[in-house]
């Protein structure tokens, strides 16, 4: 399962129609715009789908087609050039940063666990756009507005736009760094809408209706954000009847919460005061 995942940061790449190239990471540490707040969004229909193997469902618009959909991930596309992908999740080594640099077994790449989560953003597209090949691709980040999640994930959700040999878009990443494990290995998890502009602002609603609709099983997230060596209980962490915490009943713990913050802090997008205590 680990290899799938990490196999579709190729595929979303071409998807996504090239998205991101030449934005260096220095220009992360530039303070982004002000978002542009979107108008309310209208009630949208969807038509649910559900992945064949049961690990996730989704909303999909009238004229849009799934192309796929298993282990999570879901990706779909629209009539005039939409592109939606859901559950995407890469496994990174703490390390310094290499362009161009290639996956290696499980670990598709090199990032400081300490960069901030838009040079991680970035750093992710470079890499998505030199596996295109596209040599004119393109981004600007518009804004970047994070998702205060405490402890439990680095997130936020980046707006900006895109040109390449494909055609100019506009794009909307929801985008977590989740805790490095004991082994100096962190995953990163997305969600990702691209939009050709000529369609950009009548489909902007749409689109984050359908972001916001993923449901992924609960057992398929909690996958999907496990890390890859499980976590440690901190010191004197007592577990039922007050015995001290095993590793296995903290890591199912840790994974339950982590979870439930990511279902609602990223995909339903509830404001930080709804959230559980432990999300904040």
């Amino acid at each position: 399962m680990h290899a799938r995942h990490g196999s579709e940061f190729l595929k979303f790449a071409a998807l996504a129609a090239g998205i991101i190239a030449g934005a260096s990471l220095a220009a992360a540490q530039q303070p982004a715009p002000a978002p542009q707040q979107a108008p309310p969004a209208p009630s949208i229909p969807l038509q649910t789908y559900s992945a064949p193997d049961g690990s996730a469902t989704v909303g999909v618009p009238a004229g849009w087609k799934v192309t796929k959909g298993a282990y999570g991930v879901i990706q779909m596309s629209g009539p005039n050039g939409e592109a939606i992908s859901l559950g995407n999740t890469l496994f990174v080594r703490n390390g310094s940063y290499q362009p161009g640099q290639k996956a290696s077994g499980l670990i598709a790449m090199t990032l400081p666990y300490q960069a901030t989560i838009t040079q991680k953003v970035e750093a992710v597209w470079q890499q998505a756009v030199a596996a295109t090949g596209d040599p004119t691709a393109r981004v600007s980040l518009i804004s970047a507005t994070p998702i205060p999640l405490g402890s439990v994930a680095q997130c936020g959700i980046f707006l900006g736009s895109l040109t390449g040999a494909k055609g100019a878009s506009n794009f909307e990443s929801r985008f977590c760094s989740l805790p490095m494990d004991t082994n100096g290995i962190f995953k990163l998890f997305w969600l990702n809408a691209s939009l050709p502009t000529s369609v950009a602002a009548q489909e902007r609603a749409t689109a984050e209706a359908v972001l916001s609709s993923y449901r992924p099983a609960p057992a398929t997230l909690q996958a999907l954000l496990k890390p890859e060596t499980p976590p440690l209980p901190p010191a004197g962490a007592a577990g039922p009847g007050g015995a001290p915490m095993s590793s296995t009943l903290y890591a199912e713990q840790e994974a339950q919460e982590s979870s439930d913050c990511m279902d609602e802090g990223v995909i339903r997008g509830e404001p930080e005061w709804q959230l559980p205590p432990y999300c904040r």
